[in-house]
C-alpha cells in the first residue's frame, strides 16, 4: 500500500508536468504571435506616421504654393489699379497745363526718413521708392511734365544715385535736384522759405535748357509734393499749388491730385 500512492503520486506529477509543458508552449506561442503583431504594428504606425507627415508636407506645400500665387495675382491687380490711376493723374495734370511737378524725397518719394544721414547701401535705399511714382514719373515725362527732387537733405548725390538706380538714364538724367548741399544759390525775387527757392531753381535749371523739353514754368504750372504740412501752407500762401502727402496713406495722394483745380 505504500507503493500505490507511490505511484500514484508519481503519476500525477508526471501528469501535472505534461499539462505545466503545454501550458508554456501554447503561452510561448501566443506570446510570440502578440510580439510579432505588436512589431507589425509598430512598423505600421511609423509608416503611417510617415505617410501622414509626407501627406502634411505635401498639403503645406500646397496651400503655401495656392497662397503665394493668389498673393502674387492680388499683387499684379493692385499694381494695375494704381497704374491706371497714375494715368488719370497725368492726364490731369496735362489738363491743368502743369509742366513741373516739384517733389520731396525724404516719407514723399520714399517711405522712410532718412535725416539725411543714410550710411547703408543705394540699393537699399531705392527699395524704399513708393510704388505710385514708380509709375507716376515715368508717365509725367512721357507728356512732357518735368520733375525735380526738392529736399532739406544734404545727401543729393545718394538721391541721384538712388534715382539712376531705379529709372532709367533717359529718365533720371532730365531731374534736376535741390536739396541742403550749399552747391546752388537762387537770387531770384520769389519766397526763399519752406521749398519755394528749392522749386525755383530747379525752375531756372529746366528753363535754361532746351532739350529738356520746357521752356516756361511758372506758380501756375507747378505742384509741390510734400509731407510737410509746412511747405504745404507756404507753397499755397505764395500761389504755387500743393498736395499733401499722408506717409500713412501715401497712395491718396492721387485722388487729391485729381481734386485740383
Amino acid at each position: 500500500e505504500s507503493r500505490a500512492p507511490s505511484a500514484i503520486c508519481g503519476y500525477a506529477g508526471m501528469h501535472h508536468t505534461r499539462h505545466h509543458c503545454i501550458f508554456w508552449s501554447i503561452a510561448c506561442a501566443v506570446g510570440v504571435i502578440i510580439s510579432i503583431q505588436l512589431i507589425g504594428l509598430a512598423v505600421f504606425e511609423r509608416r503611417g506616421g510617415s505617410n501622414i507627415s509626407i501627406n502634411n508636407n505635401s498639403n503645406s506645400n500646397t496651400i503655401a504654393t495656392k497662397t503665394t500665387r493668389i498673393m502674387s495675382t492680388a499683387s499684379s491687380v493692385a499694381d494695375e489699379r494704381l497704374e491706371r490711376k497714375c494715368a488719370d493723374v497725368v492726364d490731369k495734370l496735362v489738363d491743368l497745363k502743369i509742366n513741373f511737378l516739384a517733389i520731396d524725397f525724404d516719407q514723399t518719394m520714399i517711405d522712410i526718413h532718412t535725416g539725411g544721414r543714410w550710411k547703408e547701401s543705394v540699393p537699399e535705399l531705392a527699395q524704399h521708392i513708393r510704388p505710385l511714382f514708380l509709375h507716376l514719373l515715368p508717365m509725367a515725362t512721357a507728356r512732357n511734365i518735368r520733375i525735380a527732387v526738392v529736399t532739406f537733405s544734404p545727401q543729393t548725390k545718394h538721391i541721384r544715385e538712388v534715382l539712376e538706380h531705379v529709372f532709367s538714364p533717359s529718365l533720371s538724367e532730365l531731374i534736376p535736384i535741390r536739396g541742403n548741399d550749399r552747391t546752388w544759390t537762387y537770387e531770384g525775387n520769389g519766397m526763399k522759405l519752406g521749398k519755394q527757392e528749392h522749386m525755383a531753381s530747379a525752375a531756372e535749371e529746366l528753363m535754361a535748357k532746351p532739350a529738356l523739353g520746357v521752356s516756361v514754368v511758372t506758380k501756375s504750372t507747378t505742384v509741390l509734393i510734400d509731407d510737410d504740412p509746412r511747405n504745404i501752407k507756404k507753397s499755397l500762401k505764395d500761389g504755387t499749388r500743393a498736395v499733401w502727402v499722408n506717409p500713412r496713406e501715401p497712395n491718396r495722394l492721387l485722388d487729391d491730385i485729381l481734386l485740383l483745380k
